[in-house]
């Protein structure tokens, strides 16, 4: 005997719907803590029944997920997006809601999210975290030469960046002769390079942290051996793959991070597009970067690179995300095998492509 559950969480209160073969659904509003949704699942286990739970992804779906996860038989989180295509209706709340889910997950055709593990999760956050504060830091640069460039200052004090230690100085001092009204867009000044170490240090603080939660990840030396591989590239890859298992080959995995084109097909008319940019951001834009280096390192990313380009500057763009792609299914076949990267099978492997 099996119940089919589905939860629709807000912040106030929790809607579930409960289906069972032969039997007329069940409503009933609880709390939307984890407690009360504990209690309402033990007590539609009695009888001897087998509880399947499901509801919908959110900010906080892996706090629920760990704290339900060991008071129903089985547990899914649900992705509202493909959902809506999957079953379509004309009116919306949160009873149709939860029933929605109840009966796609009692006849299997629930559109699961992958949950992972709280540890995993975390380094993701923590990624995240620092790719936020890189752009941060970005932003508070261009507003620090735009505030000395508004006053007249339009080249740093010693030729090169702005921010080598000399012209860092220079700018402090800037700072400190401000008299009258130069007071005022010195103190403004004097906030922005405050901001700007503040961040610079918890950018080492994070950085240092990530680091050495890499060191003690076997993937990570594995992927590095690739050339222009970094710890970023390494860390971001290695986050969201976690267990490559799950993807049953390499255009599972590379369409997991959107790397693979749309596809519209109808007939004997086939066009492929723009890359679906699904999945995480923050390793498209890690293994872009990365394939710029790849193809100066490595000769036969160059060689594909080169191919896929057609000797065509329009091109490089194309075929800089096609090397990108080609990278994630090369670091995919090394998580499976646990073997460094060898530039002899790249090279064979595009000889025999061309």
């Amino acid at each position: 005997m099996d119940k089919y559950i589905g939860f629709d969480i807000d912040c106030k209160k929790t809607v579930c719907c409960v289906v069972e073969n032969g039997k007329n659904d069940i409503y009933q509003t609880i709390g939307s803590d984890v407690v009360a949704m504990r209690e309402f699942l033990m007590s539609q286990k009695q009888a001897g029944y087998k509880v399947h739970l499901v509801f919908e992804v959110s900010g906080q779906a892996g706090f629920i997920y760990d704290s339900l996860v060991d008071s129903a038989d089985t547990l899914t989180v649900a992705n509202p997006s493909k959902m809506t295509w999957i079953y379509r209706t004309s009116k919306k709340n949160d009873r149709i809601d939860a029933r929605k889910m109840a009966v796609l997950l009692s006849i299997g055709e629930v559109p699961s999210v992958y949950m992972p593990s709280k540890e995993v999760r975390q380094w993701r956050e923590t990624i995240l975290h620092r790719k936020k504060i890189v752009s941060k830091i970005v932003q508070i640069k261009n507003r620090i030469r735009s505030t000395l460039k508004s006053q007249g200052y339009s080249k740093p004090f010693e030729k090169g960046v702005w921010w080598k230690k000399v012209n860092f100085l220079w700018m402090r001092d800037i700072c400190h002769c401000g008299i009258g009204e130069c007071a005022l867009w010195c103190m403004h000044l004097s906030n922005l390079l405050d901001e700007f170490d503040l961040l610079q240090s918890q950018l080492k603080r994070v950085s240092d942290y990530l680091d050495g939660y890499l060191a003690n990840n076997r993937g990570g030396n594995l992927l590095m051996s690739i050339p222009g591989v970094g710890p970023r590239t390494a860390e971001a890859v290695l986050a969201y793959t976690d267990d490559v298992t799950r993807f049953g080959n390499y255009k599972d995995y590379c369409s997991y991070f959107g790397m693979t084109p749309k596809l519209d097909e109808s007939g004997c008319c086939r066009r492929l597009g723009h890359i679906s940019k699904h999945g995480p951001s923050v390793v498209r834009c890690v293994i872009c970067e990365s394939s710029w280096v790849a193809i100066r390192k490595s000769q036969g990313l160059r060689a594909f690179y080169e191919r896929v380009m057609c000797g065509q500057d329009g091109r490089k763009k194309i075929a800089i995300v096609a090397v990108g792609r080609k990278m994630l299914s090369i670091m995919r076949a090394m998580l499976m095998t646990g073997e460094l990267f060898n530039e002899e099978l790249v090279n064979e492997m595009v000889k025999q492509a061309a």
